[in-house]
């Protein structure tokens, strides 16, 4: 009954984003206009077929947005991309590098306990800090955390002894970015950072016993306290400072139980040994 020509020209868009990003993390990008708003953004390996997409945010009617970087290093590209047809209108090159992460922890700890971290950066707040046994697959987790936007955090111990790995995992393809070993030893193995401490396993309900220790040390606080197996580090039920002396007696309390003997350097905000004793 009618007809009326209309001629379909090319679309000129623009998508722009930083030269270079490291893995896994979220970075924003912008583009001039939207077509459609089910048109996306993506970034995909450089020289990918036409249609390829990874991570992509739909376009909406939006002119800027935040996308995540892949896990592997390599050269990708921005690309603006047609819901009809899945035609590439604009794309831009981007790199992607290897984030430089550390992640530490103690070397030693009991079955069981809390264990505090620390790591040096954050990629994505989405990644985890987990503790899974030595040599286990890229991407295993057991307990984790999410590193949100802060640097250290709390983990419990395995309740099975052995060798494990502390690991700084990005969420974006479950790779490993930082790892450092720890070993579980039994829940009332004695634990040292070089005090050299010697305490009885047991004793008697008040008994008094004798404690010694090896290190020498030129520290103005030192102190040897007794305290019970689930007190904070830095608190006791009885302290005696050290002096030069290389033992003591402590007198254990009436009540069974079990107990820490520690050697504490307060000046420097360090536990340099604990022992367990059970009172019984």
């Amino acid at each position: 009954m009618a007809s009326a020509p209309i001629e379909v020209v090319e679309a000129e868009v623009t998508v722009t984003g930083p030269d270079q990003v490291t893995t896994g993390a979220v970075f924003d990008v912008a583009w001039s206009k939207t077509i459609n708003p089910r048109d996306y953004i993506t970034i995909v390996p450089m020289g990918s077929d036409p249609g390829t997409s990874t991570g992509y945010i739909r376009a909406k009617t939006d002119t800027a947005g935040k996308l995540t970087a892949p896990a592997e290093t390599g050269l990708y590209e921005l690309r603006y991309v047609l819901d009809a047809g899945a035609v590439t209108l604009a794309s831009a090159p981007i790199e992607v590098v290897e984030a430089e992460v550390g992640i530490s922890g103690p070397r030693v700890v009991r079955a069981g306990t809390e264990i505090d971290v620390t790591w040096s950066s954050n990629v994505s707040a989405r990644d985890f800090i987990t503790i899974v046994p030595m040599g286990a697959e890229e991407g295993s987790s057991a307990a984790y955390i999410r590193v949100n936007s802060v640097t250290q955090g709390k983990l419990t111990a395995p309740d099975t002894t052995g060798l494990y790995e502390l690991r700084y995992v990005l969420d974006q393809g479950a790779r490993t970015l930082a790892r450092a070993p720890v070993e579980v030893v039994g829940a009332d193995a004695p634990l040292d950072n070089g005090a050299g401490l010697s305490v009885p396993a047991t004793a008697a309900p008040g008994e008094t016993i004798t404690v010694t220790w090896t290190l020498q040390s030129d520290s103005a606080d030192q102190r040897i306290a007794l305290a019970r197996k689930d007190q904070p580090d830095f608190s006791w039920i009885s302290v005696q400072s050290i002096g030069d002396v290389a033992s003591m007696q402590v007198t254990l309390p009436d009540e069974a139980g079990l107990y820490e003997i520690r050697f504490l350097d307060v000046s420097g905000g360090a536990l340099l040994g604990r022992s367990v004793v059970e009172v019984k």
